[in-house]
């Protein structure tokens, strides 16, 4: 699946949203024009007559070109322009909190990482694998307790702080493998970039209703005072407007939406290898009485971020998601036709069923994770089993978390504790320094508990460093805003304790703050800049440079590599850089530029990366690391190292 493509549909299909959006406003502004200036004229000739005056004889030309002239039109649409305007700031200021904000607002409670309920953790669990699998953050889960329909969201504006949400209905009455269908399925909108675009669609729509909910409040205030009937049918005529606003919002929303769950289905597939689980999901959801539906007071202005259809009974025309039937054949071609019916006694069976030895835990988990790994690389999954050597390294390095530090990084004092010994320095006075600093955080307990982690941190594999990390953001995100400030502060201390900063080190600052910013600090949204790769040709040939010199012992193999990475970007005009002229800072902010990048530029810029580390056919596991951290801070899918990789 090249994601990279459908980031760059979704952002297309962004410009004709906003294009439909304007083509809607302008329409409801004219509309608004007329109706206002009727109602006018209406509850004026009422009182003329009730004075006794003809109404013919009162309306003439000027009278009508007085209702309708330039300048009430242009009041009328700069008060109704105005309004929609404020609406949709109002709105994208509540969902710049990212997904837990949407979350939230659905009556969402956050599943802890050391939850002691066997349903919850099987949902952690596999949105952990999911993560992993696409080479994102593992982000917070949120279970919708009161919603009994079977459904599932994501929502988010980037994947730092996207968020996953199911039902109660779903997290009781899915196996694993259809939950893990569900999953892949959400997590495949946020690698194509339609999770953003559900956002942006929720605030400009919510812009185009408020003109009803102005009237509303309109005909309410003025309906307990028998003076104010001109407010009242003002009130009645912005109601209809905005009925309508809401009617051809929904024609949108159910256009962008419907061809993006197909796409979404046939990703979980790859994703998975497994058509079964979302083919059965899908099967058991039409044959569950209370289907998909949601129940919570906003539910219409979210309804296109579910999984399933969250409103039932609704037209075609209307509906957000294509008909269930459709999607199974899509996934399931030989299907019989029959739905799938579980009873309290299935589902005690189906509980019983998902029980698993931890052995079978362990490779399944392995295995789910790179297969979704290639999936998100543009790699056929069947050649994770062909006996690549780097695949095989790759396998070895998630197996190799130590099952103490797979438990700590799952509670938030442990998360921690990891994050400051991966950073605890060798020699032993320096050592202390450190550990000093890590008493003064006000973490109770955390020095014992560093101190404690520090020996096992060492003896794992540096390949099996990046996983563990990933690990860490949910319970890291569970931190209070005090304690962020207090974490981030210390990291940075423990970092610069020895007055210098090596690439493992900036490459755990950078996946840390990455994936935390957007949970406790307003996050800056990236704005798309450069088209060509020409644009960032100097950001570029520093990166590359430095690169090169560090993954290859002589300047001719530099060189060669520096060759190869640029030439697979289409940039045959820069030069290897010296030694001398590669900085660590220049290399940082490079990298940081390279992030404003169009969707459809990345993969050549990564491509030529991982090209110009793979021109030797080796990659060490702190290369790696360097690759998928400027993937991450570029937020697009870490890229795979397989074995066409070594071709020349």
């Amino acid at each position: 699946m090249d994601f990279f493509t459908q980031q760059d549909k979704a952002r297309k299909n962004t410009g004709r949203l906003v294009l439909l959006f304007l083509v809607a406003v302008f329409s409801l502004i004219m509309l608004t024009n007329i109706l206002i200036g009727l109602t006018f004229w209406f509850v004026t000739q009422e009182e003329n007559v009730q004075r006794g005056i003809s109404v013919i004889s009162s309306t003439d030309t000027r009278t009508i070109a007085g209702l309708f002239s330039w300048r009430s039109f242009g009041l009328i649409s700069l008060a109704v322009g105005g309004s929609v305007l404020c609406a949709i700031l109002y709105k994208w200021a509540q969902l710049s909190a990212g997904g837990k904000a949407v979350a939230e607002s659905l009556g969402g409670v956050r599943l802890y990482p050391n939850s002691d309920d066997p349903n919850h953790q099987q949902v952690l669990n596999v949105v952990e694998e999911m993560a992993l699998a696409s080479g994102m953050p593992v982000p917070p889960v949120y279970l919708l307790e009161h919603e009994l329909g079977i459904n599932a969201f994501a929502a988010g504006n980037t994947p730092a702080d996207a968020v996953i949400g199911v039902t109660k209905g779903a997290v009781e009455h899915f196996k694993r493998d259809e939950l893990q269908g569900v999953i892949a399925h959400e997590f495949s909108h946020i690698l194509n970039g339609d999770m953003r675009l559900n956002l942006r669609l929720i605030a400009l729509l919510h812009g185009i209703v408020f003109i009803g909910i102005m009237g509303e409040m309109l005909a309410r205030g003025s309906g307990h005072r028998r003076s104010d009937g001109r407010a009242a049918l003002l009130g009645i005529a912005l109601m209809f407007i905005g009925w309508l606003g809401t009617f051809f919002g929904n024609l949108i929303k159910a256009a962008v939406s419907r061809q993006r769950e197909f796409l979404a289905d046939a990703s979980a597939v790859q994703f998975t290898r497994n058509p079964e689980g979302i083919s059965n999901a899908l099967k058991l959801i039409g044959g569950y009485g209370s289907g998909t539906e949601i129940n919570a007071s906003h539910r219409s202005e979210v309804s296109h971020l579910f999984f399933g259809q969250a409103i039932q009974h609704l037209s075609s025309m209307m509906a957000t998601h294509p008909p269930l039937v459709d999607r199974i054949l899509k996934v399931d071609p030989d299907w019989d036709g029959n739905y799938l019916h579980r009873t309290p006694p299935t589902r005690q069976r189906k509980q019983e069923g998902d029980e698993e030895t931890r052995q079978q835990k362990k490779e399944r988990f392995v295995e789910t994770v790179m297969t979704g790994a290639a999936v998100t690389a543009g790699v056929d999954s069947q050649d994770l089993f062909s006996g690549s050597s780097d695949l095989d390294q790759l396998r070895n390095e998630i197996d190799g978390i130590p099952a103490e530090l797979h438990k700590q990084a799952h509670d938030p004092l442990g998360a921690i504790a990891i994050c400051y010994a991966f950073l605890l320095h060798a020699e032993p006075s320096l050592q202390q320094k450190q550990l000093v600093l890590v008493e003064k955080s006000g973490f109770s307990g955390l020095v014992e508990l560093t101190k404690k982690l520090h020996p096992l941190i060492e003896p794992v594999g540096v390949g099996s460093r990046l996983p563990l990390i990933e690990l860490l953001l949910p319970a890291l995100k569970c931190m209070s805003k005090e304690q962020y400030v207090s974490f981030k502060r210390t990291l940075l201390l423990l970092i610069r304790a020895d007055k210098r900063t090596d690439l493992f080190e900036w490459c755990l600052y950078q996946l840390i703050r990455h994936y935390l910013v957007g949970e406790f600090e307003p996050r800056k949204e990236i704005k798309y800049k450069f088209k060509k790769a020409s644009q960032v040709s100097g950001e570029y040939q520093l990166v590359l440079s430095l690169l090169a010199h560090y993954g290859h012992e002589s300047e001719e193999l530099a060189e060669r590599a520096f060759n190869r990475g640029a030439g697979s970007a289409g940039l045959y005009n820069i030069s290897l850089l010296s030694k001398s002229e590669c900085d660590q800072e220049g290399f940082i902010q490079s990298v940081n530029k390279l992030s404003s990048s169009y969707p459809a530029l990345k993969p050549r810029l990564l491509t030529g990366i991982k090209n110009c580390i793979y021109q030797d056919g080796v990659v060490s596991a702190l290369e790696r690391e360097i690759v998928s951290t400027i993937a991450v801070v570029m937020d697009a899918p870490i890229p795979l190292f397989s074995e066409d990789d070594t071709k020349t």
